[in-house]
């Protein structure tokens, strides 16, 4: 019976400590070079991103932490991706999915 338990135990903790949480420095809006605005909010216990330009909404999704890396969940396309960022002072670096380029975003709010 004690086995059981610390299994269960191991199982729930491992549940719990898989994926990190996001970074509060993370969190608001962000401006980039092209005009687009980055807002990352927290929303209950989710963390959601909206990206936009002066004349369109180009992407939203939901936004976790998986191994030091932005996992990101679209909603206005079906799809999902991991992305390398880095965050220093009002700075934000974000690799592009699939590219080798990245977006340089500067914190406004």
């Amino acid at each position: 019976m004690k086995k059981i338990i610390l299994l269960i135990s191991i199982l729930v903790s491992t549940l719990a400590f898989g994926q990190e949480e996001v970074p509060y420095n993370v969190l608001g809006t962000w401006y980039n070079m092209e005009g687009e605005l980055l807002t990352i909010s927290r929303d209950l216990d989710e963390v959601t991103f909206i990206r936009k330009s002066k004349v369109k909404t180009l992407a939203v999704g939901k936004l976790s932490m998986v191994n030091n890396n932005l996992h990101i969940i679209r909603y206005d396309t079906k799809d999902e991706y991991n992305l390398v960022y880095k965050i220093t002072g009002t700075t934000l670096v974000i690799t592009q999915p699939r590219s080798v380029r990245a977006w340089l975003w500067t914190k406004i709010q």
